[in-house]
């Protein structure tokens, strides 16, 4: 789940002085919207936690292939998520200095967030849940008793504030400014990449060993969090450093080719295991082999993916032709309220449209899809004073 130009997840900053404005950036985070829409369709048809409605599609093809998906993904599209927040924090505060900087970040992140949280969330779930829920407490106790308010699918802005609060009150302490706003260290070399990939997944897999990355805590599964602050941390060195300028194509094609590779081995740990019968509870903690070797080769995926997708977004799609870019402005709107239109598809198709099992998802996926940028195009954007959110 930036969240998605400082109108998406995450907050929108120019690129730094001298650079053109970065297309690919936002045409990577409109990718992340897709993403985050596909995985929780896949939860629909896959899963029987994390989500809000299911229809387990009893089809081989589909569940290994859905669980490939959402294997694959859980390793790499969050981190890029968070290194690209963090690239594009520091030159927010630079510009807009520390108060403003908070005001703006409760405005963009905290409001998304707090409507979510409070009303669309709430409302969700007392509609799935009508034969129960409305026998115990009316809608309006539902939400202002708070008996169903939680962050959901939104908790990555509820973390993405924290980290920016977080950020801002360490520049203020360490009373670091604009005077360092580009150091000169040149772009890391493999054997270092290499090297800060292997302490992370040590850092994840023994954090996973206590905390496994299904368990939650106040709605954030922890265990996942020796990522997610690293690869802020990262984004906000990289802007620093200027690094993503500074990304060769050769080193560029060199981490393309080896997350490909890495994936190919997770999708290998993962129909290996469903073949046998095996839980795939080993790719999200645990103390054994399996998990750390995964573990290993999914921090692997998730370094290769920014780095590779960097390269490629900016070399083959730095441009916004047609309708792309209006819909990478739609994109953070659509990353709040995807969800209830994913819901209402899903439902709908549930009974009354009858495919394939595997063309349902792809169906419920690319109607969903676009129905979420219409609305949120047409009728959520237009909404006086949204753009100022959104």
């Amino acid at each position: 789940m930036q969240a998605p130009a400082e109108k998406a997840q995450v907050p929108q900053a120019q690129p730094p002085s001298g650079a053109k404005r970065m297309l690919y950036l936002d045409n990577l985070r409109l990718c992340f919207t897709f993403l985050v829409i596909l995985h929780h369709v896949c939860l629909t048809y896959a899963a029987n936690s994390g989500w809000y409605f299911y229809q387990y599609l009893d089809d081989p093809f589909t569940n290994i292939v859905l669980n490939i998906l959402m294997g694959v993904g859980r390793t790499w599209v969050l981190a890029c998520f968070f290194l690209i927040s963090g690239y594009f924090t520091p030159g927010s505060l630079d510009r807009k200095g520390t108060r403003w900087f908070i005001k703006d970040r409760f405005i963009r992140i905290g409001i998304p967030l707090g409507i979510f949280a409070l009303i669309i969330r709430p409302t969700m779930v007392y509609l799935l849940k009508w034969d129960t829920l409305s026998l115990q407490y009316s809608y309006l106790e539902n939400i202002f008793l708070l008996k169903n308010a939680a962050p959901g699918p939104a908790w990555f802005l509820e973390v993405l504030l924290v980290f920016s609060i977080a950020y801002a009150a360490w520049r203020v302490a360490t009373r670091s400014g604009r005077s360092r706003e580009h150091e000169s260290r040149p772009f890391p070399a493999n054997g270092m990449i290499v090297l800060s990939i292997l302490v992370l997944a040590a850092f994840t897999f023994v954090m996973r060993v206590y905390l496994p990355s299904e368990k939650e805590i106040f709605h954030l599964r922890l265990g996942n969090y020796a990522e997610y602050v690293a690869f802020f941390f990262g984004g906000i060195v990289a802007y620093r450093n200027r690094w993503l300028e500074k990304l060769t194509d050769s080193i560029g094609k060199q981490w393309t080719v080896i997350t490909w590779a890495a994936v190919c081995v997770y999708i290998f740990f993962i129909v290996q295991a469903w073949g046998a019968g095996e839980s795939l509870s080993f790719l999200r903690g645990g103390l054994s082999l399996k998990t750390l070797v995964t573990t290993c080769v999914g921090t692997f995926i998730a370094v290769g993916s920014c780095i590779g997708l960097v390269y490629l977004f900016r070399r083959y799609l730095n441009g916004q032709p047609g309708v792309v870019a209006p819909m990478a402005q739609d994109a953070y709107a659509v990353f709040i309220f995807h969800s209830p239109v994913i819901i209402a598809v899903t439902c709908f198709m549930q009974d009354k449209i009858l495919f394939h099992p595997f063309m349902k998802f792809i169906s419920a996926f690319v109607v969903g899809t676009v129905l979420c940028f219409l609305i949120c195009h047409y009728f959520v954007r237009k909404i006086p004073y949204a753009k100022r959110v959104l």
